[in-house]
């Protein structure tokens, strides 16, 4: 029956250790992590070792303490900076104690604990001497522990984390546990508990009022005990972790056994025992296995509790915990005395009064004190230095109040005087008043009436503009209207010209012609850059993404078809990262005037290779268009001029100076500037920064465009039928 239950217990620790849940790392992380440490092995070997083991730090610490110690030998070897040396030292020693190296965790904390102080690292000294801390708790060096504790307290005042205060009271208060002064630690507990529900940090109220709960059981407040066990189970809720529960079921084990209930505390044990075995944490796999190797010798199953001995005897670990090992020894020796084993039984007695010895051991005791008066001196000279504070305090609220009794004479005293001279004074300034009045009636009239001078200026401000729009909009309907009443005779002499060249011979009377019919083509071409002026002034302008090459090689194939000079050498670069978003036709508008004129205007001369250049790219994040040539240059006098209509920079014009200013006008309707420059080699260039945003046009002007538009389709359907 015996070997029957040991091999159910063994094979239920086996499948829990199978079944316990992954970690809840970035696995992905660690994965790139381990990829980068392989192929880039020697660029920052050290910064990728620490986030290894820093990730799989409480997942997989046997893993984790492996990277560590390889970080902390590269910072050693290659002389690194202090804190590189400090942090992987801290880290290594923190997994060290989490895989039960006590000892080694001790030596390597111990070395770079002076570092630490010397370099002034406040924040990595406290973490250190509070993982010593603990360390020594665990191997029941008390003395160590509370030193250690409270200079990691002092450490964590001055830093003013109320966190980290809390943690360093839940520690003392454990340490307090462990050596037996349980008042001590409720008391250093709740003190803790108070911080974390100030700063509602939950995960650390559970697991304080678990202490808290363990305390009471040992000072016989079972109830309360309990009590605070299940609220600690209740606020940590469905999303407990298992840590957590594992404490807290151990904690009900005491509270029951310590009242005698065996049946429930042996439960509440069991179920410890199974989240412990499930996140393999061996200090409570042992606590457990004697509290129910306890339970069974005082229920007389020796064969069960022999199991459980055995078990916990297999645990190598519990040579690092003293106090678990005195109970271990505690067990036997009452084992061996339950089977009339005496000889064995003194043995294991005799080693418990060893252990016992040796964690209190008169230097030990001696520390102890020491310890803790230093500690409690500490707060006395706060206290008395509080209270001197208060009475200085009090002395300089005296001293006020006297300065203030003596002002208050001052203050009663002028105020009498100043009381006289202010009645004198009444009916000076009643006369005075008068005078006001009768000033302020005078300014209120000047200001009605400038009120009233503002206010007919401004109307006819408002009369002006409107009169100007007017007039501007009339402007814009006579040019339309004329240009279209003029191209209709124009068309029919073209149409004359052309059949009077085919039917006249006298060659003096063709050239008359020829002149008459070139003229009659300008006059055309002007007309239609008219339309173009007041299509551009109505336009609506539609927003599109641009794509500029395609626009450039239709300009281009049009101007192939006007004849370009054979000498010309055009080439055009667009980068690959222009995104603008404007109106098509402005854009086209506005490239093909500014090449137009770099064609026409081009260097005749033999002696020169004439070419236009056109590159699109993107300046100061706008787009921006540039358009050079080194044809016959425009002289500086006509620079200021050359954007404006009817202006001609040379005599081969043939559009009346119409071209440039289209441009202009078009690169003003989306917002944008144009300029002209001479580069460093005399060549002309033209310069088009597009807006990152079109304008948003003005909705009155939107009606206005969308009524004048209604009276020219009007206005051409009448011209039709009339013709």
């Amino acid at each position: 029956m015996y070997q029957k239950t040991t091999f159910y217990l063994t094979l239920w620790c086996l499948v829990l250790a199978c079944v316990a849940p992954a970690s809840a790392q970035d696995q992905k992380k660690i994965d790139s992590l381990r990829i980068e440490l392989k192929e880039h092995g020697d660029r920052n070997r050290y910064k990728v070792l620490w986030e290894l083991a820093y990730e799989l730090f409480d997942g997989d610490n046997y893993e984790a303490l492996e990277f560590a110690q390889m970080a902390h030998a590269y910072a050693l070897k290659n002389g690194l900076d202090s804190m590189s040396i400090v942090q992987s030292g801290r880290l290594t020693g923190q997994l060290l104690r989490r895989v039960h190296k006590l000892e080694e965790c001790i030596a390597i904390l111990e070395k770079i604990r002076p570092i630490a102080a010397r370099q002034g690292y406040d924040g990595e000294l406290a973490r250190i001497l509070n993982t010593l801390a603990l360390t020594h708790t665990f191997r029941a060096e008390y003395d160590k522990a509370l030193e250690y504790h409270f200079q990691s307290l002092l450490l964590r005042e001055k830093e003013g984390s109320q966190k980290n205060i809390g943690m360093a009271f839940h520690n003392i208060g454990l340490t307090y546990y462990k050596m037996g002064s349980f008042d001590l630690s409720v008391e250093y507990s709740l003190r803790a508990l108070e911080v974390y529900r100030i700063l509602e940090a939950k995960p650390d109220i559970v697991i304080t009022l678990v202490n808290i709960g363990l305390s009471y059981n040992e000072t016989s407040k079972f109830e309360a005990a309990r009590s605070s066990f299940e609220e600690a189970l209740d606020l940590c809720g469905v999303d407990c972790d298992d840590e957590t529960i594992m404490q807290a079921e151990f904690g009900l084990g005491n509270a029951f056994y310590e009242q005698n209930y065996f049946g429930e505390a042996n439960a509440h044990y069991r179920r410890s025992y199974e989240l412990s075995v499930k996140e393999k944490d061996s200090r409570f796999i042992m606590e457990n296995l004697l509290r129910l190797a306890k339970i069974a010798l005082v229920q007389r199953n020796h064969g069960i509790a022999r199991e459980y001995l055995d078990l916990a005897e297999k645990m190598p670990e519990k040579e690092a915990y003293r106090e678990i090992l005195k109970t271990y020894y505690q067990l036997e020796a009452d084992y061996y005395s339950a089977s009339s084993d005496y000889q064995r039984a003194n043995t294991f007695l005799q080693k418990v009064n060893e252990v016992t010895d040796s964690i209190f051991s008169t230097d030990v005791i001696k520390n102890l004190t020491r310890v803790q008066t230093q500690y409690a001196q500490r707060e006395n000279l706060a206290i008395i230095a509080a209270k001197d504070e208060v009475l200085a305090l009090n002395e300089r609220i005296i001293k006020q109040q006297q300065a203030v009794t003596v002002l208050l004479l001052i203050v009663v005293v002028l105020t009498t005087t100043l009381g006289i001279v202010i009645y004198r004074n009444y009916r000076e300034i009643k006369a005075v008043n008068a005078e006001l009045a009768s000033a302020k009636q005078i300014i209120e009239d000047h200001n009605k009436f400038l009120d009233h001078l503002v206010e007919q200026k401004t109307k006819e401000l408002v009369d002006s503009n409107e009169s100007l729009v007017k007039v501007n909009d009339e402007l814009d309907n006579f040019i339309y209207k004329t240009s279209h009443d003029i191209r209709g005779p124009l068309a029919s002499l073209k149409g004359m010209v052309n059949l009077a060249i085919m039917d006249v011979k006298d060659e003096k009377a063709l050239g008359y012609l020829g002149k008459l019919d070139l003229t009659a083509e300008k006059l055309n071409m002007i007309l239609t850059r008219l339309l173009i002026v007041n299509r551009i002034n109505h336009a609506e302008l539609k927003p599109e993404l641009i794509h500029f090459e395609p626009i450039i090689q239709e300009i281009l194939t049009l101007e192939v078809k006007k004849g370009i000079p054979t000498k010309i050498k055009i080439d055009y670069e667009v980068a690959h990262d222009i995104h603008l978003i404007s109106d098509k036709d402005m854009v086209r508008l506005i490239l093909e005037n500014l090449i137009d004129n770099a064609v026409k205007y081009y260097n005749d001369s033999e002696r020169v290779d004439s070419f236009v250049r056109i590159v699109i790219g993107t300046e100061n994040g706008r787009v921006t268009a540039r358009v050079m040539d080194n044809g016959v240059g425009i002289a500086k006098m006509n620079r200021q001029k050359i954007f404006q209509m009817f202006v001609r920079a040379s005599e081969r014009s043939d559009t009346g100076g119409i071209g440039l200013y289209l441009a202009k006008l078009a690169t003003e309707k989306l917002g944008g500037e144009i300029n002209l420059i001479s580069t460093d080699e005399k060549y002309t260039e033209f310069i088009v920064q597009f807006p990152d945003t079109m304008p948003r046009g003005n909705e009155r002007r939107t009606e206005e465009i969308a009524r004048q538009e209604k009276e020219r389709k009007a206005l051409a359907s009448e011209s039709t039928g009339n013709a």
